[in-house]
């Protein structure tokens, strides 16, 4: 700044420092080491001497300046109030402005010499004004206190301009450059006040035009000296001291000449009067909104079209002093990959800030002379980039180049860059005024975007990889626009929020209250008991509990093996803790909006544009549009006219479609949930779900990203790849919502059709296997459930920090990922046994697949479990009306607690099949076990028998025994008056005592044998039809014991509910009472034969049927009702088909109001055939299925058999199908001997060779005899307890049934005996095989009672 005033006093004495450079001498030829006498050769050494002479030069000039102002500058700051000090030279060089100023004014000469004395001093006086308006003294500007620094600049600016109007004296760059600077700072300031008046707006107008007249001095004087001429070349055209002193300067300080920062000014001047006169227009009520571009109407303000011009000007003129090799290495990466996504130069960065200023508000602008401006700016650069450098515009072409892409582009490419690298300190600057601009006004610019889509279709793909890039980029750093999108996406009315926010509070109220309750008492135990055993509190002790979610991070880093329960809370309460955080969100953005709306000018259209943007992006059809040109498979087109070249869109598609799989996941947030169909009527998913290219897409992105998620790492590794991790878990989240939305509406055959492969070497390219998805799936889930699992407080995280943002989304997706395996699990179970579309195991997680806990269960919460409901519980009608038999997820909460890892208490009621089904059995027999504990303590009834010995009225009921008498010719209604009555206690242990057919009590003593027997009866005969039994030879029940038919048989040979007692409201207590039968059968893990039809059991396990599961009970009329999707609209016609259906006999019922009346039509056909199937599999029956449903819940709690699927609930019941008659080399790996037997003994022999030759009826006959029960334990004869054992017994015996020693050949043969209850076979030694097969098989075809043998 002190070479300035020199500069200035040079100047106005005409003295040239540089007198005399151009001569040279002998000795520096000399020095050269030229010896040649050619022309050619000594003009060369010339040079070169000449060159070296300069060096010379520059580096002591260089030296010197620096000397010189630091020793000013030295001066300046430590001076004494003599007038060194900053604030005396502030006041003299006030005194030299004004003096020259009033000189200038009163000069009226007209004459030569008095105008170049005139252009002088306009020169020195704005070099003098440039180091007056230095930051170093601009404190000291004014000594008024009327008057502030801002105000005096502008007065002393505005006389500058008004001797410039009648001057044009070149002045000096570098004081030009510090003009524009603080012109282009006043200008801003001013118009950020939003209170402009008409004298200061014609201020201003002033002020431009003295901008326009700088401008044009720092451009006429960078375009007189090339960039590549250098420095000598700079030295040898310049006369000013201060040029060559301060270029020297700053290329010492960097090789490449920097861009100053008044460059930046000019783009940010032009962005704050784009807004003001935006604002204005509004506020005249001229524009609706700020997006109306179709107008040519506008009153053009000729600062805007003026500053518009500079900044092209601008960006040209940084592209044409890029330096050469910058030009070749961009060039170069054109076409080596991801690196020229990351690279973009500094005129590139001015296209970038130029479009976000334009895409703001380019109504202020008539759109003609816009597209003629921008057409004339990209010709000119095109033409440049072609020819190296010119700057003359081409105007040979007068078509008009659709701008708005190529500015989108280079947008979405300055946002890249900055996402993924770190910017130089020139770059650093551009990319900070862009994020300044996009983060105030980034609804605008999108808005902008989205509203041109179908406009353009010339530079069609351009366009479209560029979009998902700023897409993206804004709904990350924009809240309310995301949340606004995602609602909207979740078929909200978001404008709704902005008019009435009561019902939000609301909701948002209850959802709090509920989400906070829930959260709080998960730790409690449930029955509020203080009696938990010693082990059950030194686990809870060395459980830490979260308090804080800081707390958390801390506990992540120091313990990876204990988690308390509050920390593992389950999937559903996961599931109310996301939902509610949504809810917040909503809240929180509608109050934020509602505020807005009450302002003024900026805020309003702020708020309109996020509206209206995220209507059009939320309803789908936008995204869809876009997604169809990401992922539909075509070659890039590329325009005749473009700056971009092949190779480089190539990379650019890829790059957007990486970017738009997690724009779509913010979208989508709302939408993702643990409960498929939750958002069934969404918009978005709607779209997007049935289009196969985008679920292809997205499937592609996500099978990628599988390897990321599991990987293992350290905690540092995982921050430092968060961003990847992040996108990785929104892409697997939005597929996850995605798919489990499609799957909804596809039926079965379709599925194998598109997502089942039968041989692995078919064409599986371009197409999602099922198999894949649950692979990719277990891996995702395994790391998120058991390996590293998902705590509660990463989903109240409120941090946005990037650690935060990672475990919000991995807890999100565990949310989805779950939804999307229970879908796919749900077809798999359903599919079972006619087609396998992945093997069992791909659904177990390695270690529960290998891992056996021998002590799994805490003991006193699964009692308190078992019985959680009041013994005095009433069945209204209202209750045995209602189709949806869910008890909620407390019922699951209470059974997570019952176990005592609390890792494998989340998987096992969320995601239970990810262990195998045998130790699920194990897990589910432990919890019986727990509860057997209580109910048949034998000690306790002991206590109770010897403290009631004096009491004659008390017998064992009230401790762990009941003791039932029943005649097998009333068999069915003996139970039903003895047993039913129970209800609950009906888990306690039963012991039952036969009356026979005569009327004489039968001398056997029920040990569990007799009960076995008793119950399986039982079951026979209430559960099979009569015909059924007819058919297969059974005897007919005896009159005193007639039942109707409680259920009846499906075309599959399968047992539901019988519809035609569905008005017999005296038939729901037998209901009742059957539910309690079958579940003390699967109480005392005893195996029935009844097969139950699988929507039977999908409603016991508390699931809604589909049109899918109608198959499973009626294939023939699933078959015709699916034709109907298929029909013309006249052959529908013609069935003359109504909206209603039979229901039992001869029971017509309507499917809607008025149904009778509404005929079926091609257009309606859909939702006959889903009410059709809703009203069969749900709501037929439903009073009926209640009712068992409720007996059977009093024995076996809902949660604990939702550990199954349906088929698996059948084995429970049942056993495996898959086994016919027995496995006979199973049942003899276990089989013990007594009484002198040994499996090497020829009878033992005989004995097996036997049993194998049977056939399966008798095999089952054959179990029934020696332990009771007819078909084989579910987990093999290895888990039948006591052990089957077989003994010796005497051949022989007399009438009065005593041994007859073995040798006598009188006496009769006996037969063989068996006592069901230690399950041991009595054989007598037979002395052939022969006699062995006759004499057993006659005894396990008689069928005889139990009686002394």
């Amino acid at each position: 700044d002190i070479i300035i005033i020199l500069d200035a006093t040079i100047q106005h004495n005409n003295i040239n420092m540089f007198d005399g450079s151009h001569r040279t001498n002998k000795r520096e030829i000399n020095y050269s080491g030229a010896s040649s006498s050619s022309r050619t050769s000594r003009k060369a050494n010339l040079t070169l001497a000449r060159q070296q002479r300069l060096a010379r030069a520059q580096a002591k000039a260089k030296l010197n300046a620096s000397i010189v102002i630091q020793r000013c500058w030295r001066g300046v700051r430590t001076g004494n109030g003599d007038g060194t000090g900053r604030k005396g030279i502030a006041r003299a060089l006030d005194g030299r402005f004004q003096t020259i100023v009033t000189t200038d004014a009163l000069n009226d000469s007209s004459s030569t010499d008095d105008a170049n004395q005139h252009g002088s001093s306009v020169a020195i006086l704005a070099t003098l004004l440039a180091f007056r308006l230095s930051p170093a003294l601009s404190s000291f500007y004014t000594s008024s206190n009327d008057i502030s620094v801002e105000e005096y600049m502008r007065q002393d600016l505005l006389k500058m301009e008004k001797l410039l109007t009648t001057n044009t004296q070149q002045i000096s760059p570098i004081a030009a450059r510090r003009l524009t600077s603080v012109t282009l700072l006043l200008l801003r300031q001013s118009v950020s006040r939003r209170n402009m008046g008409k004298e200061e707006e014609e201020e201003n107008k002033r002020m431009i035009s003295l901008l326009n007249y700088l401008l044009q001095t720092i451009f006429s004087s960078t375009n007189n000296t090339a960039a590549s001429r250098g420095v000598v070349d700079d030295l040898l055209q310049s006369n000013r001291p201060s040029d060559y002193y301060m270029s020297i300067l700053r290329r010492g300080q960097d090789k490449r000449q920097s861009k100053p920062a008044w460059m930046i000014n000019l783009f940010l001047c032009l962005r704050d009067y784009v807004i003001f006169h935006r604002d204005i227009n509004v506020d005249n009520g001229e524009k609706a909104t700020a997006m109306d571009v179709d107008d040519d109407k506008v009153s053009n303000p000729y600062d805007l079209e003026l500053l518009l011009k500079w900044c092209c000007k601008t960006v040209l003129h940084l592209a044409s002093t890029s330096d050469q090799q910058d030009v070749a290495t961009a060039a170069a990466q054109n076409l080596q990959g991801d690196d020229v996504l990351s690279t973009i130069l500094q005129y590139q960065q001015g296209i970038a800030l130029l479009a976000s200023i334009l895409f703001i508000a380019p109504s202020v602008f008539s759109k003609s002379w816009l597209d003629t401006e921008l057409t004339q700016f990209l010709r000119s650069l095109t033409q440049m980039q072609r020819q190296g450098g010119a700057v003359d515009a081409v105007t040979s072409d007068k078509d008009l180049i659709p701008w708005s892409p190529i500015f989108t582009h280079y947008l979405s490419c300055a946002i890249m860059c900055g996402n993924n690298s770190t910017p130089s300190n020139n770059d650093q600057i551009w990319s900070t005024a862009l994020c300044e601009t996009l983060n105030n006004h980034e609804c605008s610019v999108l808005h902008h975007i989205v509203m041109q889509a179908d406009v353009y279709h010339e530079q069609r793909d351009l366009y479209t990889y560029s979009v998902p890039v700023i897409l993206q980029y804004t709904l990350q750093r924009h809240h309310d626009l995301a949340t606004l999108t995602t609602f909207a996406a979740r078929g909200e009315n978001i404008l709704s929020w902005i008019e009435d926010n009561k019902t939000s509070n609301s909701e948002t109220s209850v959802a709090d209250a509920a989400a906070t309750a829930a959260y709080a008492t998960d730790g409690m135990d449930v029955d509020d008991d203080d009696d938990d055993d010693e082990e059950e509190e030194s686990l809870r002790s060395q459980s830490v509990s979260i308090q804080q979610p800081s707390q958390q991070r801390d506990k992540r880093s120091t313990s990876t093996s204990r988690y308390s329960r509050q920390d593992l809370q389950t999937l559903p309460k996961l599931d109310a803790l996301y939902q509610t955080k949504s809810s917040r969100d909503k809240k929180t953005t509608t109050d934020r909006l509602r505020a807005l709306s009450r302002g003024a000018r900026g805020s309003q259209i702020e708020v309109q544009c996020m509206i209206s943007l995220a209507e059009k992006v939320g309803k789908g059809q936008w995204m869809l549009s876009l997604s169809n040109s990401l992922f539909t498979p075509t070659t890039p087109q590329l325009s005749s006219f473009g700056l971009v070249s092949s190779s480089q869109l190539l990379l650019l598609q890829t790059r957007a479609q990486e970017c738009y799989p997690s724009a779509l996941s913010s979208v989508l947030t709302s939408c993702s949930g643990s409960k498929a169909g939750r958002n069934a009527a969404s918009p978005l998913l709607a779209k997007l779900a049935f289009h196969n290219p985008s679920l292809f897409g997205l499937w592609e992105c996500s099978s990628q990203n599988v390897p990321l998620l599991t990987r293992s790492q350290s905690s540092k590794a995982k921050i430092a790849n968060s961003p990847q991790l992040v996108t990785a878990c929104e892409v697997f989240s939005s597929f996850c919502d995605l798919f489990s939305h499609h799957l909804l509406a596809v039926d079965d055959d379709e599925f194998l059709e598109r997502y089942f492969s039968p041989t692995n070497g078919g064409n599986t390219q371009g197409k999602i296997l099922a198999s894949d998805v649950v692979l990719s799936l277990k891996k995702i889930l395994n790391d998120l459930y058991w390996v590293n699992p998902v705590l509660a407080a990463d989903i109240s995280e409120t941090n946005t920090d990037a650690e935060s943002i990672l475990r919000f989304q991995r807890a999100r997706l565990l949310i989805s990922g779950t939804k999307l395996w229970n879908s796919l699990h749900e077809r798999w179970c359903r599919l079972y046994r006619n087609v396998q579309f992945c093997d069992e195991n791909s659904w177990w997680f390695p270690f529960l697949a290998g891992q056996h806990d021998s002590n799994p269960i805490i003991h006193s919460q699964v009692t308190t479990f078992g019985d959680q409901n009041d013994d005095d519980e009433v069945m209204d009608e209202s209750s045995v009306e209602s189709v949806d038999v869910d008890e909620g997820d407390a019922g699951g909460d209470a059974l997570a607690s019952s176990f005592r890892d609390p890792k494998m208490a989340r998987v096992l009621t969320a995601i239970p099949q990810a262990m195998p089904f045998s130790r699920r059995v194990n897990l589910f027999q432990s919890l019986i076990d727990s509860d057997k504990l209580l109910m048949q303590d034998e000690e306790a009834t002991f206590r109770h028998m010897m403290m009631n010995l004096d009491n004659p009225e008390q017998d064992g009921e009230m401790g762990g025994r009941v003791r039932v008498t029943i005649h097998r010719d009333a068999l069915y209604s003996d139970s039903m008056n003895t047993l039913n009555p129970l209800g609950k206690k009906l888990r306690k242990k039963v012991q039952v005592t036969f009356v026979n057919q005569h009327g004489a009590t039968e001398a056997g003593i029920d040990g569990g044998g007799v009960f076995k027997e008793f119950l399986d009866d039982l079951i026979k005969d209430a559960f099979i039809p009569q015909a059924t039994k007819n058919e297969s030879g059974e005897e007919e029940q005896s009159s005193d014991d007639n039942h109707p038919d409680f259920f009846s048989v499906t075309p599959l040979q399968t047992l539901q509910v019988n519809l035609d007692s569905d008005g017999d409201y005296s038939a729901l207590s037998h209901y009742e009472f059957l539910g309690r039968v079958l579940g003390k059968a699967i109480y005392e893990s005893i195996l029935v034969d009844p097969q139950l039809a699988l929507p039977f059991l999908n409603k016991l396990l508390g699931k809604q049927n589909s049109l899918d599961d109608l198959k499973n009970m009626d294939p023939e009329f699933y078959k015709h009702i699916k034709s109907l999707r298929y029909m013309s609209a006249q052959d529908i016609n013609s069935l003359g088909l109504t909206f209603e259906t039979t229901a039992g006999k001869n029971k017509t019922v309507e499917l809607i109001p008025g149904g009778s009346n509404i005929l079926v039509t091609k257009e309606n056909v859909i939702q006959y055939i889903h009410l059709v199937s809703h009203q069969r599999m749900n709501i037929a029956g439903s009073r009926q299925t209640h009712a068992f449903l409720h007996g059977f819940r009093d024995i076996i709690p809902a949660p604990w058999v939702r550990l199954f699927s349906a088929y698996e609930f059948q084995k429970l019941i049942s056993g495996d199908d898959a086994v016919q008659g027995i496995d006979v080399q199973g049942m003899m790996n276990v089989t013990r001997y007594s009484g002198g037997l040994h499996p090497s003994q020829p009878i033992v022999q005989w004995l097996w060779e036997v049993v194998n030759e049977m056939n399966s009826e008798q095999q089952r006959k054959f179990l029934k005899f020696m332990t009771s029960c007819s078909r084989q334990p579910l987990l093999g004869f290895k888990s039948l307890a006591p052990a089957p054992c077989v003994q010796q017994t005497r051949l022989r015996e007399d009438n009065r049934g005593v041994d007859i020693a073995e040798e006598s050949p009188i006496g009769n043969i006996r037969l063989p005996t068996s006592s069901t209850c230690m399950n041991l076979l009595k054989l007598p030694k037979y002395t052939s095989k022969e006699m062995l097969r006759d004499k057993l098989l006659y005894a396990i075809e008689a069928a005889a009672g139990f009686e002394l043998s």
